[in-house]
């Protein structure tokens, strides 16, 4: 087989498998994704991501977010569907973000997520820690802190934000974010700054 037979080959097998996967995700109601019972989150295939008891489910919410790419002036739109939890009794409670993010169009990527890794579940995430002001002006965060507070929970006045990112493929991204009253200096990026994409090259090649 010519190489550049069978580059296109495994390339076009490999956008078909991403679109399987992500069909069989988008049959069930995001909602059944988390399992109050085991303690268990599923976004991504059979990607089993643990966490502490007292999660409440208080809703979803689905967004499309403009990206940003490096190598091209166009404008990327993916999807992100988000659980809202909360955890405690207290007057400003922990809440939860559990994301999954779907590409929109596949001429584009997710570039590397370098820096610190941590485990979580049996898999490899980057970890970072920031700080989110509850009167943010950004659309996602915002939206988000919005159905907390329609759900009758009082607000904290900022939030340490653990964020735990990973890709399970170049067109999809696992995120989670745990939001605790109090204070960090660094403010949280938005989705644009956090996930900068780029343009998938083919190789082309003519053969004469």
């Amino acid at each position: 087989m010519k190489p550049h037979i069978f580059l296109k080959t495994a390339l076009h097998a490999t956008l078909l498998i991403a679109i399987a996967l992500w069909a069989g995700c988008a049959h069930a109601p995001f909602t059944d994704r988390f399992n109050p019972e085991t303690n268990e989150a599923t976004l991504w295939g059979s990607e089993t991501i643990p966490l502490d008891p007292g999660w409440r489910l208080i809703g979803v919410e689905k967004i499309n977010l403009r990206g940003q790419i490096w190598n091209s002036f166009l404008v990327p739109i993916d999807e992100v569907q988000t659980m809202i939890l909360v955890r405690g009794e207290e007057k400003e409670p922990s809440i939860l973000l559990l994301s999954r993010v779907i590409k929109t169009r596949q001429t584009e990527i997710f570039t590397y997520l370098g820096g610190a890794k941590t485990i979580l579940g049996d898999r490899p995430y980057r970890e970072n820690m920031y700080g989110l002001s509850s009167d943010t002006s950004d659309p996602e965060y915002r939206r988000y802190l919005e159905r907390v507070s329609a759900a009758g929970i009082s607000l904290a006045p900022g939030y340490r934000v653990r964020v735990l990112d990973r890709l399970p493929h170049d067109t999809v991204m696992v995120r989670v974010m745990e939001l605790t009253p109090g204070n960090v200096t660094s403010t949280l990026p938005s989705y644009g700054q956090m996930y900068p994409q780029e343009i998938q090259e083919l190789i082309r090649r003519r053969f004469d």
